[in-house]
């Protein structure tokens, strides 16, 4: 089976692209300067997939949806921006799809009682570009590191930011921040210019995730089984020790001081760090058993398996 992907994000060049090809389908994808109407006919003609996948959908539309109804492929769609965009441009998307993928389960039914066949399939990672790599100096010297951008929308990742980011500045820790607003003076939160660092490509981040001591996380959603970032995923395939806000899909899915560790409040954070930050062997083993655990139960490999299930009927 052929399949094209209409986008050349990380988290499919480096995530669901390597899952499908791990299962023995052949796959292509579109790159920007392709990404037009002209462009995907193109692709579309030179490649003749058997399904065309696209993830979000925000800026896609333009060059998709007219070529979708030219064409009688059938399309996937993985609705990543779930559950903000659910009652929105995801059923448009949904309503031209033969299967829907959403991070959420709480979202399936919404798709179901619309008539729109869905499964659920989260974030993962592919332990062939998410693995340990060769510690880097620089990031070594780092007691923690967060990637992620200062999003002011979500009140309980800015109510995170405070608790999980914040306690490191406080402490004097060596920690740097990489990502898009985070001097927005617009924004509840802002950080010193000392700790932030401006862009890291995706391709440095899994170098950081490897090297430093700790690597911060926060999320968007907080009341979903499933959904959450999918730094989770990676920060753990590349053995990174992983302190985390505390989240419904944290729980749900992780083990506390086993796969990774959370933190409900900045006290607790505190508490964490001191420990962990002493505590080279424990924060290994936790590294280690998050690594193992990812790559036995959150492989793209196993998603797209599902995914393969799904449209043979099952």
């Amino acid at each position: 089976m052929k399949i094209l992907f209409t986008n050349p994000s990380p988290l499919i060049k480096y995530g669901m692209q390597k899952g499908f090809e791990k299962i023995g389908w052949e796959t292509d994808r579109l790159e920007v300067p392709q990404q037009s109407v002209e462009g995907l006919k193109l692709k579309i003609e030179e490649f003749k997939p058997d399904y065309i996948f696209t993830e979000g959908g925000v800026n896609t539309r333009k060059f998709i949806f007219p070529v979708l109804e030219k064409y009688s492929i059938p399309h996937i769609y993985w609705a990543v921006e779930d559950p903000v965009a659910n009652n929105t441009f995801a059923m448009q998307w949904a309503e031209k799809s033969v299967l829907v993928l959403t991070p959420d389960m709480e979202m399936l039914e919404n798709y179901r009682r619309k008539g729109h066949k869905a499964i659920c399939i989260p974030f993962a990672a592919d332990p062939d570009y998410y693995y340990k790599y060769p510690p880097d100096e620089h990031f070594a010297s780092l007691d923690a590191v967060h990637v992620g951008n200062n999003y002011n929308v979500f009140p309980e990742r800015r109510r995170a930011y405070e608790y999980i980011i914040k306690p490191f500045i406080d402490k004097n820790k060596k920690i740097e921040v990489y990502g898009s607003d985070w001097d927005n003076p617009k924004h509840a939160f802002r950080l010193p210019p000392k700790y932030n660092k401006g862009y890291l490509s995706h391709e440095k981040s899994v170098i950081a995730y490897s090297s430093a001591k700790i690597s911060l996380g926060v999320h968007s959603i907080t009341n979903s089984r499933t959904m959450q970032s999918m730094r989770t995923f990676e920060i753990l395939a590349c053995r990174g020790f992983f302190l985390t806000q505390h989240t419904r899909a944290i729980e749900y899915m992780f083990k506390n001081h086993v796969h990774l560790v959370w933190s409900k409040s900045y006290d607790e954070t505190v508490e964490l760090m001191e420990y962990y930050l002493t505590n080279d062997q424990a924060r290994e083993r936790i590294a280690l058993n998050g690594q193992k655990f990812v790559y036995e139960n959150h492989t793209y490999e196993k998603r797209v398996r599902e995914i393969e299930k799904a449209l043979k009927g099952g």
